[in-house]
């Protein structure tokens, strides 16, 4: 069953994601910020780093008007919010396993800078900061995924963690920060 706290952490994550705030998921929320990661890496929108950088991020946004079956070019709050309840309380789990695992490395990628396949603290809060979410938020969501206490997350913590954001009708579980203050 799909529960409330699991609709309010969906409707927030579209909220995170609505980087224009009109209301819906298009092309351009995602290019944006593919753009803002660009700069903040200090990257020329020319190289071929930033190139790829755009690439995923448009990506993701048609690999999501996949997973929806969505042939339209934006999506609004309640297919968002629909797509969610519908996978959680399906009998297949694969899509919602699927997005969660496509998502997981997707966020990896980006948030991992110098590629040493791990995301310090200061990496995910300067991620973060791009998706407009304060510094003291990522610090809360970064220790809620560092469920070994080495002081980054591994590709197996940031699963995990979408897996509780996603799946949990717990509003106490690990990884409910990692998009920010969802309350």
């Amino acid at each position: 069953m799909f529960s409330e706290t699991q609709k309010r952490k969906v409707h927030h994550l579209f909220n995170v994601l609505d980087i224009d705030r009109n209301g819906q998921l298009q092309p351009n929320d995602f290019v944006n910020v593919g753009k803002k990661i660009v700069k903040q890496l200090g990257l020329s929108e020319k190289s071929r780093s930033a190139k790829l950088i755009l690439l995923k991020s448009h990506r993701l946004f048609v690999q999501l008007l996949t997973d929806l079956h969505n042939p339209e070019l934006s999506l609004t709050l309640w297919d968002w919010i629909a797509f969610f309840r519908d996978q959680v309380e399906s009998e297949d789990e694969g899509i919602l396993d699927h997005y969660i695992q496509r998502t997981s490395r997707h966020i990896f990628d980006l948030f991992d800078m110098n590629k040493d396949k791990l995301i310090s603290q200061e990496e995910y809060a300067n991620m973060l900061t791009i998706y407009n979410i304060s510094h003291k938020m990522a610090i809360q969501g970064f220790e809620e995924l560092d469920t070994n206490g080495d002081h980054f997350i591994s590709a197996d913590e940031m699963v995990e963690g979408l897996n509780n954001f996603f799946k949990s009708g717990d509003a106490e579980a690990k990884g409910n920060l990692i998009f920010g203050e969802w309350r």
